[in-house]
């Protein structure tokens, strides 16, 4: 009966003949939906990593195609090679601090596709739909279309929720600036010649952010994917999706034990190793980590404390000062297979942030191994991580870090936490939940 239903498609016309076509393919086993994903690929970030994990779980499930920017990351690029998915390059160019995408030369692509998938914050939408209109998702990883220096609105000192504005974006960079001249980072002087700067720049960057980011924008998105209930809270509070569907995918994190087969606990090994894996961002907290472990030399512990992607950084600077400077271990960008064996052999992984992470990677990875995190109550961190069971939610001070630094060396957990791991973050979960998100479009 279905066969010969579907055998009349070659008299269905436009739309209706794709559908039986599409019916057609599941009927046969084969794809069900053609996905054109698009992604500037400009860094190999925590999003870009997730981005391949995803490509990777649905590359025999769905028929893929990726455009990406021509100066995206090299390492990015060569994993869609190693994946097998065919793939374009494009122009890209920055707009308002967000990477634009010149869609010249895909529309046999873009009518090829049922769904289009912006899997970053790339600004793509309204040029897909001016070619044709195919249902756009866009993967939310951060607050890009919330305010132009969404890092900085969330700022150093308080969570925000009220929204971006010409004073709030000033103010939001004058405090960021003060914390700077705190931190040391830069001088007192500088600080201040920063702050007047503002007046002007703050502005400039509100305008031109929002020339991007406007009606046109927002109205030529279908749906958003977002990375933690966080996010989708805060989106739902401060963008007008007016009734647009918001799903929330947790990213899968397959990434850490292709690099590491043999994540059992290693008794007596490691187990006073703290691993800080977030880079010299001040808005990750490199700083509350290390007075962490001053308190935490101070009462005695023979600790050590690796710091990925802050060699050469003030950082450094910062760690002679507070006097720890021989306790830690400062490196640069290192390879994932030498960020991923280090936490393996850790006692704990800390992700102090003072900004609302959006999802937060690192203690993932860090579960995926079996060793503990303790992370700061900010964002979506609080629902990668269970309390009491793969790791630790505190405020972000440093008493409070370091007691909870204190409890996991003593290895009160980490022999549940490979067990738990799969079933906080699930990735086949994950991948079913978007691959059903975007089905429905």
């Amino acid at each position: 009966m279905l066969s010969g239903t579907l055998g009349i498609h070659t008299f269905l016309p436009g739309r209706l003949m794709k559908v039986a076509k599409t019916l057609q393919n599941i009927y046969r086993g084969e794809h069900s939906i053609n996905i054109l994903a698009f992604a500037h690929g400009a860094s190999l970030g925590g999003a870009q990593v997730s981005t391949i994990e995803f490509f990777e779980l649905l590359r025999d499930q769905v028929s893929l195609r990726v455009v990406v920017c021509e100066d995206a990351n090299a390492e990015f690029v060569n994993q869609l090679r190693l994946l097998s998915i065919e793939f374009r390059t494009r122009p890209c160019y920055w707009r308002g601090n967000l990477p634009h995408l010149d869609v010249s030369g895909l529309k046999d692509w873009i009518e090829w596709a049922d769904v289009t998938w912006i899997t970053d914050e790339l600004i793509v939408a309204p040029r897909v739909k001016r070619v044709r209109k195919v249902p756009v998702v866009t993967h939310l990883h951060s607050y890009p279309l919330l305010c132009p220096w969404w890092g900085l609105l969330y700022g150093m000192r308080e969570v925000c929720y009220e929204g971006c504005s010409l004073s709030r974006i000033v103010k939001c960079k004058q405090v960021f600036n003060e914390e700077l001249s705190r931190l040391g980072i830069i001088s007192s002087f500088t600080g201040s010649i920063y702050q007047l700067l503002d007046l002007v720049k703050g502005p400039m960057d509100y305008f031109c952010w929002r020339k991007v980011v406007n009606r046109d924008l927002i109205d030529s998105i279908d749906g958003f994917i977002v990375v933690s209930n966080f996010v989708k809270r805060v989106h739902e509070t401060l963008l007008p999706v007016e009734g647009k569907p918001v799903e929330v995918v947790y990213n899968p994190v397959t990434y850490p034990l292709k690099y590491v087969r043999d994540v059992k606990p290693r008794e007596n090994l490691g187990e006073r190793l703290i691993v800080y894996a977030s880079g010299s961002n001040p808005i990750k907290g490199p700083h509350l980590a290390l007075q962490a472990l001053k308190l935490l030399l101070n009462e005695g512990l023979n600790v050590k404390l690796v710091m990925f992607g802050c060699r050469g950084s003030w950082v450094e600077e910062y760690a002679r000062k507070l006097g720890v400077g021989r306790s830690v271990i400062f490196l640069g960008n290192e390879s994932f297979a030498r960020l991923y064996e280090t936490i393996s052999t850790a006692g704990a992984v800390v992700m102090p942030s003072v900004w609302p992470e959006p999802f937060g990677r690192v203690p993932v990875e860090a579960n995926r191994l079996g060793v503990v995190a303790v992370v700061t109550n900010r964002g979506g961190l609080p629902e990668t991580v269970v309390h009491g069971e793969t790791g630790y939610v505190v405020n972000p001070y440093p008493e409070d870090i370091a007691k909870m630094l204190l409890r996991v060396l003593e290895n009160t957990i980490r022999e549940v936490v490979k067990e738990k791991s799969p079933k906080t973050i699930d990735p086949q979960a994950s991948v079913n939940k978007l691959l059903g998100f975007l089905t429905k479009f």
